[in-house]
């Protein structure tokens, strides 16, 4: 900067003293004066209408100035390029912020101080049923809920809301508002529809396993309160007494034993089985069809379709519980007399053990629910047959440590088909998919 108002000095100089020079020959010294100024201002004009036509333009314009004003315009260049590069950075962190609020799963609003929309990420038009038309709107004119219009009036930084959504209240919404840039808010809004199905779960679960353990629990406490006066009973009542402990016992030890199976089964589906042995489903499916028989002793017809000779790469003890519980549910299940069938496919989509039964069916509202730990679609007659209300749920699990899937079709007064459909990468046969 010194040397800026240095060149400036003797530029001025430049002007003066032929100015002074001129004057005293001429002996008019203050018109050479007067024109010498007048001249150095017209260069400092030029030179200042050369950096106002620069500042119009890009930053790598050409640009000839020299003194002060090139000291002038080295600064203006350099503060124009840092705030470029602020911008560009900020642009970038923008660009960058958007792109991964783009992809969250939740709903993402960016709210000014009037609650009007600014911005919004892909799934808010989802879960929200928003498009792009509505930036500038009032979210709550789009959002018509009292609860949800003074949660936008009273809301803390960061504070949860939960409420239904407005166009299905079988779903439910996790709602919060936090500060976002000047005078601005972010709305983020969460489905918990399935968080919230799942805490109904645990509480059903704990409260089932409660309920199944208290039955067998009371019955063997009742037995074991008459055998405190041993003294009044004789050998023959106490051995009755005590036969009449053995069945709630082996109900309490056959739940706990599943409750154990279906932890074990929790804690390996996520990794699922690639290292396994090749099982000969014809031999398997032969011995399952033998054990049916021999549960149903003759009250059912049993009959196995068996069309394709297949291998499927899986562990046989876990396999072969997993097709004998559904067998043992269909004999369970169907009247005396019925016919269940056990049958074979293998297609493009992959190898499929369906087992079918003629029994009452299923209705359609409790098919989803089928797999879940102790739920019956009729609890009194589940208990007169045996089951614990786990089997399905075990081989559901079962499946899905396989790569498979449980697939179930019913109809009232008809019966039911419970398929294993195993994925054609677990599939070794010796003939070729239609």
């Amino acid at each position: 900067m010194k040397n800026a108002w240095l060149y400036e000095f003797w530029r001025l100089s430049k002007y003066i003293i032929p100015a002074l020079f001129l004057g005293w020959i001429f002996e008019a010294q203050n018109l050479f004066l007067f024109i010498a100024l007048i001249l150095f201002i017209a260069h400092q004009f030029k030179q200042f209408s050369k950096v106002y036509k620069w500042l119009g333009h890009s930053l790598d314009s050409d640009i000839e100035v020299n003194g002060m004003w090139e000291e002038l315009v080295y600064r203006i260049y350099r503060k124009r390029k840092r705030s470029r590069n602020r911008k560009k950075n900020l642009s970038n962190m923008l660009r960058r912020f958007q792109d991964s609020v783009s992809m969250m799963p939740d709903a993402a609003i960016v709210l000014d101080a009037e609650n009007n929309i600014l911005w919004l990420n892909p799934s808010a038009k989802q879960i929200l049923f928003l498009s792009s038309n509505d930036i500038g709107n009032n979210i709550g004119n789009l959002i018509r809920l009292p609860s949800f219009v003074n949660f936008l009036k009273r809301s803390e930084d960061g504070e949860a809301f939960e409420m239904n959504s407005p166009w299905d209240e079988k779903q439910s919404w996790d709602c919060r508002l936090m500060p976002y840039g000047d005078g601005q808010r972010l709305l983020l809004i969460r489905n918990i529809t399935q968080v919230q199905r799942l805490k109904v779960m645990r509480q059903e679960f704990v409260a089932n396993v409660s309920h199944e353990l208290r039955t067998p629990l009371t019955v063997i406490m009742g037995y074991l309160e008459t055998l405190q006066d041993v003294d009044d009973l004789s050998v023959e009542e106490i051995k009755q007494q005590l036969s009449k402990i053995s069945a709630p016992t082996q109900r309490m030890n056959q739940i706990v034993a599943d409750l154990l199976l279906l932890s074990r089964l929790d804690l390996n589906v996520s990794t699922g089985l690639t290292e396994c042995p090749w099982l000969d489903m014809q031999v398997m499916l032969l011995m399952l069809k033998k054990d049916g028989e021999q549960l149903s002793q003759g009250k059912h017809k049993i009959t196995l379709i068996n069309k394709n000779i297949t291998k499927v790469k899986a562990i046989e003890s876990e396999i072969y519980s997993a097709i004998s519980n559904l067998i043992s549910n269909a004999i369970r299940y169907s009247p005396d007399g019925g016919e269940i069938v056990i049958e074979t496919f293998l297609d493009k989509n992959g190898y499929r053990i369906s087992v079918s039964d003629h029994g009452l069916g299923i209705a359609v509202q409790h098919i989803s629910r089928l797999t879940e730990r102790f739920y019956r679609v009729d609890a009194g007659r589940s208990r007169e047959v045996g089951g614990t209300g786990l089997g399905l749920a075990i081989v559901n699990q079962i499946l899905r440590r396989h790569d498979a899937t449980l697939e179930i079709k019913s109809e009232i007064g008809k019966g039911s088909t419970f398929s294993c459909l195993f994925p054609l990468s677990r599939i070794q046969s010796t003939e070729s998919t239609k």
